[in-house]
Formats: structure tokens, sequence, C-alpha cells
């Protein structure tokens, strides 16, 4: 389980050793290379999803301002692909898979309290 701590500013603080599903416990683990692992629950990581869509943009609010409560499936994580050495894609089980996260975002989602 993640503590409350800071995020430690070194490329292998903001690096991924491994990526892993724990399905029982509906988060995402993550290794760290700092030998630190974390779970970042499926609901934290879809609300916090870095895409337009999601944010918002030009002005306009973004789909979690408009409305906060996840549909069905918005927060079953599908699948996940690496995109080059700096983010994660996430594929969400209502198709929405347009947001690409980075490891420094993933490791900030991480580091947060539960709760």
């Amino acid at each position: 389980m993640a503590q409350n701590r800071p995020i430690p500013n070194s490329t292998e603080a903001t690096t991924p050793s491994r990526f892993a599903y724990d399905e029982a416990a509906r988060s995402l683990v993550v290794e760290w290379r700092d030998g630190v692992t974390e779970r970042i629950p499926f609901d934290r990581l879809r609300r916090s999803c870095p895409c337009a869509a999601c944010r918002g943009e030009l002005g306009s609010p973004g789909r979690f301002q408009l409305d906060p409560e996840l549909r069905p499936g918005e927060d079953d994580l599908a699948d996940i692909a690496l995109v080059g050495n700096y983010g994660l894609k996430v594929i969400w089980g209502d198709g929405h898979d347009t947001g690409i996260y980075r490891y420094e975002h993933l490791r900030e989602l991480g580091s947060r309290p539960s709760g």
C-alpha cells in the first residue's frame, strides 16, 4: 500500500521496472527502479486520465468535471501498453483508450494517500 511520502526527484523514482494487475484489489501495481512498489486503484487511475476528453481543453470542462460518477466499465482495466520510454496507455472496459499516463504522473498517483 502506498504511503504518504514525497516523490524522490530522480530518474530511478520515475522509471518503472514492472507493471502488473491486481484484479482482486482492482489496482495497477507499479514497481519502480528505486525499489518502491505502489498500487494505484483503478478508479483513481481512471479519474486521473490525462486525455483532453477527461481533463477538458481550451476552456471546455472534461468528462469528470461534468459528471464525477463512474459508469459501468469506466474503471474496468482491460489492458495496458507501453508508450515509448515515458508513459503507459491504458485501455478501459468501456473502450476509452486515449490517455497516456506519463511515468511521473503514475508515480504521483501511487504516492497519494488512500481515501
